[in-house]
């Protein structure tokens, strides 16, 4: 039934922007509440082929806590004392809302090459629908603090265009759909800021008309289950048209908040960090305009090909086994990707500051999150997945900025996992769940529940 209904949203002409937003389909009849100061706000930042664990370590740390890291014990270091490593250089100027975060494990997702919905939804998972589990953590909270679009996907997976499956869920066996190009994001998200073409006003008149053909066809059936269905179909039409009259409420606020897309971009020509670029000016904007409150956004997969970082095309895949680029060896191209992802975080965390917000800016509320999809290398095991954390004055973590925290190793004792990492994200924000996603049945510690030391 469930698929029956993608498949009806799919057809309609209507519909990327509802495909897109199908995370966030809000309850017929009820008011969502509006962005505004206070409200959080999550950015999630994907990335492929791993991070070697060691990449994170501050080149200047004491011989003694080089040995402690060596050896993977806990650390608790200030990094005002300290370097940033150079690919970090980019964030310099945002030291003081940085926290590195080492150690915690994902042995119970699926590692290795691809991993997709596995490390957002704390499970296994593989290319077959059928293995998703439940909503990954950012379709989560962004039900937390409702919105239009409740959560965003952007892609620059394959080089692909449009509207494709995403790497969040939006509940078991139920993928969520990304926007894979800056054009098709713009036309959907920012639709009523903008001024329309004539399919886009056919539009609006057709969740109208097929509601009202769906239920005068319920009104002749005698069959429950089949009513069933077609009360589906209603309540998903119903749905969109209350998101349609709430955008439409909203055309101000979105037109006055529109993302400054050159026409190249607009008209699918670009590279790959243009694409980036541009995907981070619609993140913002779609923040400011208060289309939605969480975004992922998966930089790269093993199957972009990178253009616009060197002067030759990236394969990461092969950058993956270590082969050198035109004779640049790997480790050094890996380095330069990693610089370039940091000035991608640095304009958003830049936008963000630079967004007036009650007595503040935008950023205050607002926690991005920068991690590799598959963990520690690329072919990982998933004993770590090393996060960049960057988190405004009024977060509700309770996360000592400017910190490098390495959590105890696999299997010692306090050892926490991707789960405890979520879990402690979820319990932070008000949802009271006792532990977000599986367990990793090989660790002998206790894994249950939420990091403490990172609750208020």
């Amino acid at each position: 039934m469930t698929q029956s209904r993608r498949n009806f949203l799919k057809t309609s002409t209507a519909g990327l922007a509802g495909i897109a937003g199908l995370s966030g389909l809000p309850t017929f009849g009820a008011e969502l509440p509006k962005s505004g100061p206070g409200t959080p706000r999550f950015i999630f930042l994907r990335k492929s082929n791993g991070l070697f664990p060691s990449e994170f370590v501050p080149p200047t740390l004491s011989e003694a806590d080089k040995k402690r890291e060596e050896n993977k014990e806990a650390l608790d270091i200030d990094l005002d004392r300290h370097d940033l490593p150079e690919w970090m250089k980019p964030l310099g100027a945002h030291k003081n809302d940085l926290t590195i975060l080492q150690g915690l494990s994902a042995k119970m997702c699926t590692m290795g090459h691809s991993t997709y919905q596995s490390p957002l939804a704390v499970s296994r998972s593989a290319e077959r629908v059928a293995t998703i589990t439940r909503a990954s953590v950012d379709v989560e909270l962004g039900r937390m603090f409702s919105s239009p679009f409740e959560h965003i996907e952007l892609t620059c997976a394959k080089n692909e265009k449009g509207v494709v499956r995403g790497m969040s869920s939006i509940g078991p066996k139920q993928p969520n759909y990304a926007f894979a190009s800056p054009s098709a994001a713009y036309r959907n998200l920012f639709a009523e800021g903008v001024e329309k073409d004539n399919s886009q006003k056919a539009a609006d008149s057709l969740y109208e008309f097929l509601n009202e053909n769906i239920a005068r066809h319920d009104s002749k059936t005698l069959d429950w289950i089949e009513s069933q269905k077609i009360g589906n179909y209603v309540n998903s039409a119903d749905a969109l048209i209350e998101r349609n009259a709430q955008l439409k409420s909203m055309a101000p606020q979105i037109a006055a908040n529109l993302p400054k897309l050159s026409k190249s971009v607009l008209d699918d020509q670009y590279t790959v960090v243009e694409q980036q670029f541009a995907f981070a000016d619609i993140l913002v904007s779609s923040l400011r305009a208060g289309l939605s409150n969480v975004a992922t956004f998966t930089l790269d997969d093993l199957g972009t090909r990178y253009d616009g970082v060197l002067q030759d095309t990236i394969e990461l895949h092969e950058i993956g086994h270590n082969k050198a680029l035109k004779g640049m060896p790997a480790l050094e191209v890996r380095s330069h990707l990693r610089t370039h992802h940091m000035k991608v975080v640095n304009k958003l965390v830049e936008d963000l500051k630079a967004s007036p917000e009650g007595n503040g800016s935008m950023f205050d509320n607002t926690v991005i999150f920068y991690l590799p999809e598959n963990g520690e290398a690329h072919h990982s095991h998933g004993t770590e997945v090393p996060f960049i954390i960057l988190a405004g004055d009024k977060v509700k973590l309770n996360m000592a900025r400017r910190r490098y925290i390495r959590l105890p190793n696999y299997n010692e004792e306090g050892h926490k996992t991707l789960g405890n990492w979520y879990t402690t994200i979820l319990n932070a924000y008000g949802n009271p769940i006792k532990h977000y996603g599986d367990f990793d049945v090989s660790l002998k510690v206790d894994q249950e529940g939420p990091i403490k030391q990172f609750l208020s």
